[in-house]
């Protein structure tokens, strides 16, 4: 994922920061603590791209932390093309957290010794931003930003409090991934991406097309001054 920026003439959304994250599709995540779909770490930058195709569905992702890790995470909500996003609610759960909100929304029983802070529903939306690689627009919403106490197992808990059926988008994390890997697959990111939104994905058929005409044309070249080397060759040889 590349920078983000705001349409032309909106001011910055502050808190807004998708670059360096590494797009996470089909999780099929439990509705509970023990069955969550689990993450190496929450400390590399994701974007979960989820969907709720049933009725009174709960989304938990969990991840081994250890004390005074940093637990950031922000509600994104897609604009797609032809409608089908939700406005979901997200808490982070983990033991003894430096204060506990709203605990009383949770979709589920908070175990012994577990303290969670709810994200506050949002009173608006912000201005929508734009990644500037796959053009494709998101709508900022809350963002929950602490840090453990001790260590042990932490959760992203995501759900709707009105049942309601559609796609979101989650950011977790704060540090970018700079293995070449991630930059190797940005093109794969870009088709996955757009085709997540239900966006034409034509232009990259087009850079495809554009980049084979480039290598016929540079091997039709090499292979004509091969030829013509060889006949020089030949040339030079009949002469003696």
């Amino acid at each position: 994922m590349t920078e983000v920026g705001t349409e032309a003439g909106q001011r910055p959304v502050p808190g807004v920061d998708l670059a360096g994250s590494v797009p996470v599709f089909g999780s099929q995540p439990g509705s509970q603590l023990v069955d969550g779909e689990s993450f190496a770490d929450f400390s590399r930058k994701r974007l979960i791209f989820g969907a709720f195709t049933r009725l009174g569905e709960t989304h938990v992702y969990r991840v081994d932390c250890k004390a005074g890790d940093r637990l950031r995470a922000q509600m994104f909500v897609p604009v797609l093309p032809r409608g089908g996003s939700v406005v979901p609610t997200f808490a982070i759960v983990a033991r003894s957290l430096p204060y506990s909100a709203d605990t009383e929304k949770l979709p589920l029983e908070l175990p012994h010794g577990y303290s969670a802070i709810v994200a506050p529903a949002p009173s608006e939306l912000l201005q929508p931003v734009t990644d500037v690689l796959t053009r494709v627009h998101y709508l900022p919403g809350p963002l929950i930003d602490s840090r453990t106490v001790v260590g042990g197992r932490c959760y992203l808990v995501v759900w709707t409090p009105h049942n309601r059926l559609g796609k979101y988008v989650i950011s977790i994390g704060h540090r970018w991934h700079l293995r070449w890997s991630y930059w190797a697959q940005l093109p794969l990111y870009w088709w996955r991406i757009r085709g997540w939104f239900g966006l034409s994905r034509a232009a990259a058929l087009y850079v495809l097309a554009g980049a084979a005409l480039i290598v016929l044309s540079v091997a039709a070249i090499l292979r004509r001054r091969g030829t013509q080397r060889r006949k020089s060759d030949d040339r030079a040889g009949n002469t003696y």
